[in-house]
């Protein structure tokens, strides 16, 4: 199993960060590559990504910055992409890691690895830019 990490840094405070990422309405707004629209199912969330619906759940801890995103793509298979948002001056630092999951290819991880790059970046720019929409 092969894991990628990025990081960038977000002029916006660790709480701001977490509360952003913790929401899961907000995937499909800075997850651009992977989350074309988000749903609640019950008790859980399900995403629809280009080319499927699964489930997702995300554990957000304010005090340690941890944000995981666990999903489900079939039942019994559960995947991890696991994030810290570190503080930074009056900023943040925050550290993405996800994992190749069983049976995914390697040109579908090379893919994610690449969105992953464009998402962040788009993440840091809704976090630092007022926009009054």
């Amino acid at each position: 199993m092969r894991a990628d990490t990025k990081t960038i840094s977000i002029h916006a405070s660790p709480q701001r960060v977490v509360a952003f990422l913790g929401d899961p309405e907000n995937l499909p707004r800075w997850a651009v590559g992977f989350a074309k629209s988000i749903r609640k199912d019950g008790e859980g969330w399900v995403v629809t990504t280009g080319s499927e619906e699964m489930g997702i759940r995300i554990e957000a801890d304010q005090s340690s910055g941890v944000v995981d995103f666990f999903m489900s793509p079939a039942p019994g298979v559960e995947g991890l992409a696991g994030s810290r948002v570190l503080p930074r001056g009056t900023g943040s630092e925050y550290v993405f890691t996800q994992f190749q999951t069983p049976g995914m290819p390697d040109e579908v991880f090379a893919k994610s690895v690449q969105a992953v790059t464009h998402e962040l970046t788009v993440l840091k720019a809704l976090l630092e830019v007022e926009c009054p929409l």
